[in-house]
């Protein structure tokens, strides 16, 4: 056998890519978009940068790099902390004013102080605020390596970076997982006693794990859920949260008033009569309280549901049931909860209206009905 040469058949050393050539190579990877803040002697500082990683999760750190002559890199160094602000897909002009050299870069940007004073930014889907523990000079950059004192994350979708041009990630899957979790969450679940776990609403759902988990995640943010630590629990409804699912509810049902009022047949408004009137075994109008609770629940929305229907839109009926407003106020409606006259008298209102052809009455008496719950609030929420 004979002697063989293992230098000679190792690859030489490929020379260093070009500049423009890496740079081009680079810029085929899509990144998020952060702005780094600190503040320094009395001045704020902050650079876009897309050059940020987690580096461990026990303890909690990250990875930042800046150039050397950032002047935001040069206060880091200087002050020993910093914030990452994760920007939302509509903020590129906040990028864009970021990577730039303007002397005010904060001026119009509304923002809060971190635990060291650092900026953060209104508006970001997630902030990281750091300490920083090492620093290294990489090439023309500086890494810092920082302990992460403090999060905050905010539903919505990240801007991306790509081939030098700011733009939106397609988060379909992200997008559906959350819609699909507070549908479940709104209108399957209504004991607060029971804990929300992830992996069983994935597996109910058909859904990953991780992504179930993220929508419980942003669903806290919105003050559906609790959170604490990685449990979450049902909240009872935040007056703001079933306000707002009132506002929808208005908007529909103005919309469906102005198309059917005066153009209804005699059966219809019969129904809607009807179903005015079976509202009525569920209250007290006397004392102002629920005698059921549930059954006023169940037979306030079928007369509301009837008014949308009259519209004869399977979309707009679809998109109304869609709210899931009576699971809502099963968690915040009880016999505690003032039921006033003026609920009754609205319903009557609005059949009248229907009846007599006036539309511009029905109008104004839905919109006061909306009303009511901010009107009328005392131990609960009442329904409208």
């Amino acid at each position: 056998m004979s002697d063989v040469d293992t230098t000679s058949s190792q690859a030489p050393v490929p020379d260093a890519p070009e500049k423009w050539d890496f740079r081009d190579a680079m810029g085929r990877f899509a990144s998020g978009v952060t702005v780094i803040t600190t503040h320094d002697d009395g001045v704020d500082f902050g650079a876009a940068a897309s050059a940020v990683s987690s580096l461990s999760d026990e303890p909690p750190m990250i990875l930042i790099c800046l150039n050397v002559t950032s002047t935001t890199a040069q206060a880091i160094q200087r002050s020993g902390v910093f914030a990452v602000n994760v920007l939302s897909e509509d903020s590129a002009p906040i990028a864009q004013r970021f990577a730039s050299k303007g002397d005010d870069k904060f001026k119009s940007v509304p923002f809060e102080r971190g635990h060291a004073g650092e900026p953060l930014l209104s508006g970001s889907i997630a902030q990281f605020e750091v300490d920083v523990e090492e620093t290294v000079r990489g090439g023309t950059h500086l890494v810092f390596l920082g302990r992460v004192r403090k999060v905050t994350s905010l539903p919505g979708n990240p801007l991306a970076y790509f081939r030098g041009s700011f733009g939106r990630m397609e988060m379909h899957a992200d997008s559906a997982a959350l819609r699909a979790v507070r549908d479940y969450v709104v209108g399957k679940v209504v004991d607060v006693s029971v804990p929300l776990d992830a992996e069983h609403i994935a597996g109910v759902l058909e859904i990953e794990v991780g992504r179930a988990f993220s929508a419980l995640v942003a669903l806290a943010n919105e003050g559906l859920v609790r959170r604490t630590g990685a449990a979450f629990e049902l909240e009872p409804v935040p007056d703001q949260v079933l306000f707002d699912y009132y506002a929808a509810k208005l908007a529909i049902e103005v919309g469906a008033a102005a198309q059917t009022v005066g153009r209804v047949g005699a059966d219809e408004l019969a129904e809607l009569r009807r179903l005015k009137d079976e509202t009525l075994q569920y209250i007290d109008v006397e004392r102002e309280v629920f005698s059921d609770p549930e059954g006023w629940i169940r037979s306030n929305n079928a007369f509301h549901e009837y008014v949308v229907a009259l519209a004869g839109s399977v979309i707009l009926n679809e998109t109304y049931k869609g709210l899931r407003l009576p699971a809502l106020e099963l968690r915040a409606i009880t016999q505690a909860t003032r039921a006033p006259k003026s609920v009754v008298d609205d319903h009557d209102v609005i059949v009248e209206g229907y009846e007599s052809g006036d539309v511009d009455l029905v109008l104004r008496t839905l919109e006061a009905h909306s009303r009511r719950p901010k009107e009328t609030r005392t131990e609960g929420i009442q329904t409208v």
